[in-house]
């Protein structure tokens, strides 16, 4: 799913031929907007995400990740579903697995969130919060049960230029003080293509570039998350414990807004920092394991009614 460089350089120079313009959404870039931040009532969320095949430190074993999630808006509220894939090779010679069963296959998450604030600060400000429930297991529903707020502040210090902070913060219910259910920090730069082209002409290059097009946006964005699941009764891991998955990422996309109604982004991106921590069933830590780094990438589609 990486995106040639020469790819990328067509499309920043390259003449739009693509009919009447609908421009971005205010804030240019997925992950600068609330959850749920849509003129129309509804709207549906496909993400499509792949971290390539990496071995654990210790040598022994290795896993790929396939992540898919769906999700529908309405109003204020988002209700969403995560399944993560883990595709092992050699898994029953992974150090923390039980004969010749694989630690695990799937894990889910499930999460109803509703925006609380959404609004702007002075020029060019926009912040937003949201509540949130979730559910994350491997196997028997509810799992780890948590609540918390995600959120987010964005500027645009340029005009089409936008840079952005999210975070998320979930703790589960009954739980130790250091096993919290989920943690993300995110850190984004959006921009779009007119304005991409016109500082590139600022500068004194491109003096042949056209004014290029609103419909298409570039993000860099850089991600560290921890996510907890419930283990199932049986699994050959710790029965009934927890697990949790700690990655870091950073990609760059392609933002693409087909018409008022459909908007997707595309791009590679790099795993890192990767650990997988297990506990009992009261909490207690009782193993880590390091997966090494991996390429990967995602594709998102928004579709509003």
């Amino acid at each position: 799913m990486r995106i040639p460089f020469l790819v990328l350089c067509l499309l920043i120079w390259a003449q739009p031929v693509l009919g009447a313009s609908t421009a971005l959404s205010r804030e240019p870039g997925f992950m600068l907007a609330p959850a749920g931040d849509s003129d129309r009532e509804l709207s549906l969320d496909v993400e499509v995400g792949y971290a390539g095949q990496a071995d654990f430190t210790n040598g022994q074993g290795s896993v790929g990740v396939l992540r898919t999630t769906l999700a529908a808006d309405y109003s204020i509220f988002r209700l969403s579903y995560g399944l993560s894939r883990y595709l092992w090779e050699d898994g029953a010679e992974v150090r923390f697995a039980a004969g010749d069963r694989v630690p695990w296959e799937t894990l889910h998450d499930v999460a109803l969130q509703a925006r609380l604030i959404d609004n702007s600060l002075g020029r060019g400000w926009r912040y937003w919060l949201s509540g949130e429930l979730s559910s994350s297991f491997e196997q028997d529903f509810p799992g780890a049960v948590g609540a918390g707020f995600d959120g987010g502040v964005a500027y645009e210090f340029l005009e089409g230029w936008m840079i952005g902070l999210t975070g998320k913060a979930v703790v589960l219910s009954a739980m130790r003080d250091d096993l919290l259910g989920d943690l993300e920090v995110g850190l984004a730069l959006a921009v779009s293509q007119k304005a991409l082209r016109a500082a590139i002409k600022g500068v004194g290059l491109g003096g042949m570039l056209g004014d290029g097009s609103e419909q298409i946006g570039f993000s860099v964005a850089l991600f560290g998350a921890e996510k907890t699941y419930r283990l199932s009764p049986s699994s050959p891991v710790r029965r009934n414990g927890y697990l949790t998955i700690r990655h870091s990422r950073v990609g760059a996309y392609l933002d693409y807004r087909h018409d008022d109604r459909l908007t997707f982004s595309i791009g590679p991106e790099f795993n890192y920092a990767r650990k997988f921590s297990l506990y009992d069933s009261t909490g207690a830590l009782t193993s880590s394991h390091q997966v090494q780094d991996a390429f990967g990438g995602s594709f998102r589609l928004k579709w509003e009614f």
